[in-house]
């Protein structure tokens, strides 16, 4: 694999009932061509690494999942020359082996809902290492999510009874929850958890050669598998898992390898 751009930029994607992660950032505005507003982001150096968060909802949950700008939330990291993103989604379990406040290590999604694309043949992009690409770009995706940025999930997680080093995604519009007819129907097509956002951002990411990991946290049972379901309960459990997911993003920033070597950045063998 040829020389991959420098890695020590690292973002953080928070969702509900994760709306911070570093200590006294800067506060840091992007211009992009997707939104007429600047994508506000967060950054610190620490330990000669860059870290920036990116709430993903807006401050205190202010952007419903169906709002979210993904293709300049995306493209404001690419122009930030982030190389990896590691993220949190909250999740509704599908299985009766997942229980709230349990992490899921996604590696796999089902998205049949928001079409989403950078590359659709009037788009272009220059690549940290130089490459020029336009047009229609058609990406293999039978990795959705980065397998290094998985390996560390799995190694600093590893002794953790309450996390599941698989599982499927699938993405549901939003902002309402599922019906117990759609997940009934979820459930037939291999889901294990259900959720509005993340393979937007697997994604977008992909296409802009950033490596993507994401943990998801259970935070109930979907719709038919409980009495109700209620946004209250995510935030809820989310609060509770929150310190613990600072400092695991934290460690597994620091387990991530120096140097990337997996078929992310697909543009440096283009």
């Amino acid at each position: 694999m040829a020389d991959s751009p420098p890695n020590n930029a690292v973002c953080v994607i928070g969702g509900s009932g994760f709306y911070d992660f570093l200590e006294e950032p800067d506060k840091i505005s992007i211009e992009t061509p997707f939104d007429t507003k600047p994508i506000i982001i967060y950054h610190q150096e620490r330990d000669g690494k860059n870290l920036y968060f990116l709430p993903r909802h807006g401050t205190g949950h202010s952007i419903p999942p169906h709002r979210i700008n993904f293709m300049a939330n995306i493209y404001a990291l690419h122009k930030l020359s982030i190389s990896r993103v590691v993220a949190t989604s909250a999740v509704g379990g599908l299985r009766s082996f997942l229980k709230p406040g349990d992490y899921v290590l996604l590696d796999q999604f089902i998205d049949f809902a928001r079409p989403l694309t950078y590359f659709d043949g009037d788009f272009n992009i220059d690549f940290p290492n130089g490459t020029h690409v336009s047009g229609v770009v058609h990406l293999d995706m039978t990795e959705p999510y980065c397998p290094e940025i998985r390996k560390t999930f799995l190694e600093v997680l590893k002794n953790d009874s309450n996390t599941h080093p698989t599982g499927t995604y699938a993405t549901s519009m939003g902002p309402r929850f599922e019906t117990p007819a759609e997940i009934k129907a979820l459930i037939q097509l291999g889901a294990d958890v259900v959720g509005m956002t993340n393979s937007s951002e697997a994604i977008l990411c992909r296409e802009l050669g950033i490596c993507f990991g994401v943990i998801a946290v259970v935070t109930n049972l979907a719709a038919g598998l409980q009495k109700e379901v209620s946004h209250q309960e995510v935030l809820d459990i989310f609060n509770s898992r929150s310190s613990q997911l600072k400092t695991l993003f934290h460690e597994i920033i620091d387990f991530l390898p120096e140097k990337r070597n997996c078929s992310c950045a697909w543009y440096i063998n283009k």
